[in-house]
């Protein structure tokens, strides 16, 4: 990851094609988070989101939805299912009016099957559920 964020700095001091332009400190910051998540590394993949969040342009509505997932997997991953839910929840507040690419959905079900395999009778997972179901239908 360290190299990749070399090589972002090197990159960005120089002209880029548009179609790889999009590539920036959000992006790699989303991407490190996936990573450090799926390494166990749940804090640092919390904290590579949060960054994410704080680059990504708030007209990127697909790309924030995505991130605020990430960001939900990787706080379900350190037991704080709560905070878990509230996020993942948002995810639905930022993509309302627009269809749920089928990408996000996978994510999202990835975490609804995550939840009710850490928490299957917790009330906070039974209600996102409700609200992971109507929002799906």
């Amino acid at each position: 990851m360290g190299c990749a964020q070399e090589a972002l700095g090197k990159a960005q001091a120089h002209a880029r094609p548009s179609w790889v332009a999009f590539y920036g400190p959000a992006e790699l910051a989303a991407i490190t988070s996936i990573v450090r998540d799926r390494i166990g590394d749940s804090a640092d993949a919390e904290a590579a989101s949060h960054q994410a969040l704080s680059n990504i342009p708030m007209a990127f509505l697909r790309n924030r939805a995505m991130a605020t997932t990430r960001l939900a997997l990787a706080q379900l991953h350190q037991r704080d299912t709560d905070q878990a839910c509230a996020t993942a929840a948002t995810a639905f507040s930022l993509m309302s009016g627009h269809p749920i690419p089928g990408r996000m959905r996978s994510l999202l079900a990835d975490f609804y099957r995550e939840l009710i395999t850490l928490v299957p009778d917790a009330r906070v997972a039974r209600e996102w559920e409700d609200r992971y179901r109507s929002e799906w239908s």
